[in-house]
Parts: C-alpha cells; sequence; structure tokens
C-alpha cells in the first residue's frame, strides 16, 4: 500500500501554498511538523480532495497504489478517514447519531470483517474516546476538546486503510493527549496515518517519519533518530544573566530557559553557536529539530 504525492502544488492567488512536493508514504506514522500557514492543511486538503490541485501538469498528481485518486473517486473516498481541524456539528446531534448520520454519508451497512454492526463499531469508538457517558447528550453544550474527540471518532468509522489527522488534539487536556497518541499509535500497524500538528510531543513518541514542512516545501524529512542526528554540533547551552538573555534572543535561536544555581541555562540551536556554550551532546530532541527549521 502506497501513496505516493508528485510534485504536487497548489497556489492560493498570488500565494504558493505548496511547491512541487514530492513523496511516498507506507503504512505507519508519519508526523507532519511546521508552523501555522507552511502548508500541512493544504497538502491535507489535495489529499482528501477537498480543494483542488493547480490546473495541469503544473498542479502534480496523487496515486494510490499508482493510480490518480481523482479517477478512483469514490472508491479511494472510501478508504480514507479524515479529522479536520475543524467541522460544523448539528447543535442538536448527540455523538451516537452524529456517528450514525456520517456511517450513512460513508456508506457503511452490514456488518464489517469483524462481524461487528455499525452500531457496534460507533459503540467501541465512543469508548475509545472516552465519550460513554455522553453518547446521547448535545453536542451543543460540549467543550472543545469533547468535540475534537467526535470528530476523531468520526474519522475511525469504518477502520479506514488511510486515516488523516489534521491537529488532532487541539483542545484536549494532558490525559486525553496522551490516550489519543496511544490509541493512533495501535493503529498504524496496517495504515497510513498522517499526523499534521504544530505540536512536537503529540508525535515525537509515536511517528515512524517525520515531515518537516515550511513555505509549503518539505525541508527536511527522516526518522526521528536520523533527524535528531543531524542536529550533533548544532545544539549547545550557555549559562547567563537575565541582562544577556535579550542580546542572545537576537543573535540566536533560544530554546529553553531554565534558572539554576548560578544563573540562567539557555538552551540555543543553530549553526554558529558561542564558544563559551556548552555542547549537547546527549539529550537533543525534536524540539531542538523543530527550533533550529522554524524558529
Amino acid at each position: 500500500m502506497e501513496l505516493q504525492l508528485e510534485g504536487l502544488s497548489k497556489t492560493y492567488g498570488t500565494v504558493q501554498a505548496l511547491r512541487k512536493v514530492t513523496y511516498t508514504f507506507k503504512p505507519g506514522i508519519y508526523g507532519i511538523l511546521g508552523a501555522n500557514g507552511a502548508g500541512k492543511s493544504t497538502m491535507i486538503n489535495l489529499i482528501t480532495d477537498n480543494v483542488s490541485r493547480d490546473n495541469g501538469s503544473d498542479g502534480g498528481r496523487i496515486l494510490y497504489d499508482g493510480e490518480d485518486i481523482l479517477k478512483l473517486g469514490k472508491r479511494f473516498r472510501a478508504i480514507v478517514g479524515y479529522m479536520p481541524q475543524q467541522q460544523g456539528f448539528y447543535e442538536d446531534f448527540s455523538p451516537k447519531a452524529f456517528l450514525k448520520y456520517m456511517a450513512e454519508v460513508k456508506g457503511l451497512k452490514g456488518k464489517n470483517a469483524e462481524g461487528k454492526t455499525v452500531n457496534q463499531q460507533i459503540d467501541e469508538l465512543l469508548e475509545v474516546v472516552n465519550l460513554t457517558g455522553v453518547a446521547h447528550k448535545k453536542i451543543g453544550g460540549f467543550s472543545g476538546g469533547m468535540k475534537q474527540r467526535v470528530l476523531l471518532a468520526q474519522a475511525l468509522l469504518g477502520n479506514p486503510k488511510i486515516l488523516i489527522l489534521d491537529e488532532p488534539t487541539a483542545g484536549l487536556d494532558p490525559k486525553e493527549r496522551i490516550g489519543i497518541r496511544n490509541y493512533i499509535a495501535e493503529l498504524s500497524k496496517d495504515k497510513i496515518i498522517l499526523f499534521a500538528t504544530h505540536v512536537v510531543s503529540d508525535i515525537e513518541c509515536i511517528a515512524d517519519h517525520v515531515l518537516l514542512i515550511k513555505k509549503g516545501q518539505i525541508v527536511a524529512t527522516g526518522t526521528p533518530v536520523e533527524l535528531i542526528e543531524k542536529m550533533q554540533g548544532k545544539v549547545a547551552e550557555i549559562t547567563c544573566t537575565l541582562d544577556d538573555v535579550g542580546a542572545l534572543q537576537a543573535e540566536y535561536k533560544v530554546g529553553n530557559i531554565r534558572q539554576r544555581k548560578n544563573g540562567l541555562a539557555l538552551r540555543l540551536v543553530g549553526d554558529t553557536l558561542p564558544k563559551e556554550a556548552v555542547p549537547v551532546e546527549d539529550n537533543i530532541d525534536l524540539e531542538d529539530v523543530y527550533l533550529y527549521y522554524f524558529e
């Protein structure tokens, strides 16, 4: 199973949101990192066919197992589960009613491969996203985090082969974030999962591969370990006073700032670092990678 992007581009007026992106996804979890406006959502909307590509060959192609998804049409959409950043709800719908409605939209009928009815699948998903207790409550009265969990449940309906999640943990508390991340990790054996976010902690422990997108282009890609290894010699810490912080921030990319007995410890990231800074070798992480490319 492969999902291939070939020279994928998208222009809005005079703004080129995506620039000739080429990449092949296979089963596994792909963390797609980038600041707001980097092109993450545009790429997702092209894959889900929610927006059209640029005209002609300039827009590139998206292939599923060698066939253009535009030609596959409904056959491709039937294997895709999509969780958008935001979605309107009928305020009087309950989570269970909404999922039944989405099951109808997706054409889910009868029993699935495991012999479970649509109702059974819905009940299981509501338990997974911790909404069983409010399954019949009106969504209009839900918090933002609860609505996010409803959206995740609908994306999982029908056990899709390709799962696309756009900022799926937005609005969730820390416990909910961990639970959702762990569940997504369990799904990855036989699915292509695209997890778009600007929150590094969401994907650092579960992603098999990471794509860093900036100004509509993939600027780096690899496994988390590969990306971290490339940061050797680019991360250091320096001890300073509060008066020094402003000058250092103006010249270097500054990450964590911690209080120490002998002053403030600043984490610096960059190709050129102060001579007095102490190189960091053993505890470089994806936050450093993100800071290097985006801050």
